[in-house]
């Protein structure tokens, strides 16, 4: 019976990979299939069923009573007549009881059927399962010995079929639920979720799928903007759901939102009866209501689809109408005439006068454009594609496109629209940007449009791309549809004599796009991208500036990088470096590069050589064209002559004490400009106020460390502790700390600990801190207070780190839990506690003291292994063996150093 529960399973897999779409629709030529899979599975199931004396048991009932719920009686009875020749072939025994529980299962079948809708059954209609099984093995009590089976029989029957038939619908209802989900995934994805309409996406699928002579409509709210300012942007929303309503009544399948306050339908029919249909449209948007709005009203744009005419032809022959209707008064609608082939020009003529005209698109663009320059924000991804959309809309002859923008020395692409989403954020160096628009880089530096066509593309999109095709050839070729593209236009966005980004037009359609007079039109976005780039740019300055200043309240030694990274992300520059003033020989140091090929073994520039010394001596932003024609300049390694452009930004403290300069380049034909260098002033500012800062916050650290040392020692003093025992178990703690890669944080706070590990022995009496010989118990008891008393003590020390606190406090826990003096065992001791306490022992164990002599390396480790997993954690055990051993071998002069132990020299610990 395993066996056929596998093949009722597979049989029910296989039937629901012939349903591909939702809603389920009969197709006569599936339904031939499913019945010919279910005709061949019963016979299996027969075929490998399980014998009871004469009669024979299987699961081919589940399939004949799910086909006569779905089909009918005469269905059911066919795809079991097979399994029933079978059993006849048999025995005439067994085929007379297959005769009649077949029949029995379809006639009952037929009973529940009206209740039992299959593809959209709940489960609730699920317990109806059991009744097309209740006539199976009634037959064969008609034979000798059949009362005995089919009362053994009947209820295991009605179970395992019962089951069966669960199991076979849960198969195929995965199925169709999975359909079911895929599919209202995608109405979700192609529908606008205000109005509920098509989306833009589903209006570019059908504008792809036209059949000649459909006529597009493009319509427009007129006055919404005031309609917004006045009643707020909820009564906008509003209203355009009201709009949405009528056009769904109008055109159910093919109306569409496709922007903010512009709609189309796609509509077919006779041109008179199309116009009747749309005036009518437009009539009853305008009917006068009770709403806030009292009357909406729309312009529309009407154009017919002809034959040799692209979609993005037809599109923009709509968009002409709709301008005209919107400027020739609105709340009309324009029909616009059909394209005069004649008047289609080549690649290499102009054209015609006629073919000039503003388009709405193009008018809601720079209308779009100027609302994006009155609000005070960074763009986001949503601006530039809502602004590459309406270019490709407006420029003749697009049918897709893309938008990279300049960051610093690459090109990030930005928007697109016709490819796949994944190319949004490529990141391509500017080399690949200028192989992409060809040989001629003075033309490109000046911004002049360059067109591509037929297999001129495509070779051009690989010389261009060698990195991204090598590293992924497929996906990348795929996603930019490079083979695809018939015709290109590359138009160069400049801002400050600099290419700051690329604005590429692409047809799929046609080799004889984007023509002079196209190319100049197209200039009209490039425009507008530079007015917003330049808007973008202030923001990003600000946003970095801002961010930059923050760093005055951070306590971090990467400030130095972070500063020089900042710097050339401002100034989009390729390399940058950070030179510190050095007072001792009055030169500049390298201290930071970043840049693709800079290195940095050693750098240095003596006083007076070239303009970094000039711009440190005058306190003024110094700028150069090209380094290469500047006298005594020594350039770093890895620096070439294409990458001369100079800024060098002086860093000098609040008395004119010089701090450094900032050094940034690019390539000389991106010379740095007047805007540029008012910025590194700027920055040069922000700059000098950060490292002026860190030198303090470094001195202020190196004051902190000393006078805890020197605390240290002072406590050496009063104990019998060897000197420099403090020194000692500090580094001895450091060197740990570095070997488990602790950061810097935890490292500073292990040094001060164990800088002040006995500072609680202020307060313990001469009398039992210097006793020579054994202590008392009480005695003891009254050093271990030293713990949690130092604990205390530093606990009121400013600018301590916190975690010293828990090696002051904790380090004379044990591992075993028999420490002092919260008894803490296994890892519930602080980490730092138990690195240092290895330290700390160490150190007593090899350094002399009045009452002992000083063990050597291999005798302290001795005694130190042996405490391990009792005493000591014996996973940090074992580090410490491995490190103190490397630094006794290379060190041996000094020995390693000493922790406050020096009780346990008594035998009390």
């Amino acid at each position: 019976m395993l066996l056929n529960l596998c093949l009722l399973a597979t049989t029910m897999y296989l039937i629901g990979l012939t349903y591909h779409s939702w809603p389920v629709r009969r197709q006569l030529g599936w339904e031939v299939v499913r019945l010919a899979v279910v005709a061949v599975a019963c016979s299996l199931m027969v075929m490998n069923g399980v014998d009871f004396g004469a009669f024979h048991f299987d699961l081919r009932y589940v399939l004949v009573a799910l086909v006569a719920i779905r089909y009918g009686m005469g269905a059911g009875l066919l795809v079991v007549l097979p399994a029933v020749i079978l059993r006849f072939a048999d025995s005439t025994q067994g085929g007379t009881v297959a005769v009649a529980n077949s029949v029995s299962v379809v006639v009952l079948a037929q009973l529940i059927r009206p209740y039992f809708q299959f593809v959209n059954t709940g489960w609730r209609d699920l317990r109806l399962l059991p009744v097309p099984f209740l006539g199976l093995g009634l037959a064969m009590l008609a034979f000798p010995g059949g009362s005995d089976t089919y009362w053994f029989s009947a209820l295991p029957m009605l179970a395992l079929n019962t089951l069966g038939a669960l199991l076979a619908v849960g198969v195929l209802r995965s199925r169709l639920h999975m359909l079911q989900t895929s599919h209202r995934l995608r109405v979700e994805a192609q529908t606008d979720s205000l109005t509920g309409l098509g989306n833009r996406r589903r209006f570019d699928m059908e504008l792809l799928h036209l059949p000649v002579g459909a006529s597009l409509a493009l319509l427009d709210v007129d006055h919404f903007r005031q309609l917004n300012d006045q009643f707020g942007s909820g009564e906008g929303d509003r209203a355009l759901r009201h709009i949405g309503q009528v056009l769904r009544e109008a055109a159910p399948e093919h109306a569409y939102r496709i922007s903010g306050q512009e709609f189309a339908l796609v509509l077919s029919g006779p041109d008179v009866t199309v116009r009747v249909l749309v005036e009518d449209l437009l009539a009853r948007v305008a009917v006068p209501t009770t709403l806030p709005w009292a009357q909406l009203t729309l312009s529309a744009g009407l154009a017919e689809w002809h034959a040799g005419e692209s979609p993005a032809d037809l599109l923009h022959r709509a968009d002409e109408a709709l301008y005209l209707a919107k400027v020739n008064g609105r709340a009309r609608l324009v029909t616009a005439p059909a394209r005069d082939p004649s008047a289609v020009s080549s690649p290499d003529q102009g054209a015609p006068a006629h073919e000039v005209r503003p388009r709405h698109s193009l008018w809601q663009a720079q209308r779009a454009t100027v609302e994006l320059l009155t609000q005070r924000r960074a763009l986001t991804e949503e601006d530039w594609q809502g602004l590459l959309e309406r270019a490709v809309r407006s420029v003749d002859g697009a049918e897709a496109g893309s938008l990279t923008v300049r960051e610093g020395r690459d090109f990030r692409l930005s928007a697109q629209y016709g490819f796949e989403h994944q190319l949004v954020g490529t990141v391509f160096p500017e080399q690949d940007i200028m192989d992409w628009y060809g040989p001629n880089l003075d033309a490109w530096r000046q911004g002049v449009p360059r067109v591509l066509r037929g297999p001129a593309v495509f070779d051009t999109f690989v010389r261009a791309n060698p990195d991204l095709l090598v590293n992924d050839p497929g996906s990348f070729r795929t996603i930019g549809r490079s083979e695809d593209i018939r015709s290109t236009l590359c138009v160069p966005v400049m801002l400050h004599g600099e290419v700051v980004a690329h604005l590429n037009l692409d047809s799929f359609s046609s080799e004889v796009a984007f023509t002079p007079q196209v190319a100049e039109e197209a200039k009209t976005f490039v425009q507008q991208l530079a007015a917003l780039l330049q808007l973008q740019d202030r923001w990003r300055e600000l946003d970095l500036l801002g961010q930059l200043h923050g760093e005055l309240d951070a306590d971090d030694e990467e400030v130095e990088a972070r500063l020089t990274a900042v710097a050339v992300k401002l100034l989009r520059s390729s390399h940058a470096m950070l030179l510190r003033y050095d007072a001792a020989g009055d030169a500049l140091e390298a201290t930071v590069m970043q840049g693709r090929h800079l290195s940095i073994p050693h750098f240095s520039l003596p006083r007076g050589r070239g303009p970094n010394w000039r711009a440190l001596t005058s306190g003024q932003v110094v700028r150069v064209a090209n380094l290469l024609t500047e006298p005594d300049v020594r350039l770093p390694t890895g620096l070439g002559s294409g990458d001369a452009a100079m800024l060098a930004l002086p860093l000098l403290s609040r008395t004119r004490e010089p701090l450094g300069v900032l050094t940034l380049t690019r390539s000389v034909h991106r010379p740095y400009q007047d805007s540029d260098e008012h910025l590194a002033s700027i920055l040069s500012s922000v700059g000098a106020r950060i490292l002026e800062r860190q030198s303090h916050v470094m001195d202020l650290r190196a004051t902190l460390e000393a006078s805890l040392t020197t605390l240290g020692v002072a406590l050496e003093a009063r104990d019998f502790e060897t000197q420099g025992h403090t020194q000692r178990v500090t580094d001895l703690a450091a060197l740990m700390g570095a070997g488990l890669a602790l950061p810097d944080e935890r490292l500073t706070a292990l040094r001060h600990g164990a800088a002040l590990h006995d500072i609680g022995k202020l307060c313990i009496p001469d009398a039992v801190l210097l006793k020579p010989g054994r202590l008392t118990p009480e005695e003891f008891q009254v050093i271990q207070q030293h713990s949690p008393v130092g604990a205390e003590l530093a606990a009121r020390m400013p600018h301590l780190h916190p975690e010293a606190h828990s090696v002051i406090r904790h380090h004379h826990e044990r591992w075993d839990g028999a420490g002092y003096p919260d008894r803490l065992a296994g890892d519930d001791i602080p980490l730092l506690a138990r690195i240092f306490a290895l330290c700390d022992v160490y150190d007593a164990l090899t350094s002399e003291r009045p009452y002992k002599k000083a063990m050597d390396h291999t005798q302290a480790m001795d005694i130190i292994l042996e405490g391990r997993g009792t005493q000591f954690d014996p996973r940090l055990t074992e580090l410490f063996a491995t490190l103190i051993g490397d630094h006794a071998q290379d060190s041996r002069s000094a020995p390693p150093l000493d922790v406050s132990a020096g009780f346990v020299r008594r035998g009390t610990a």
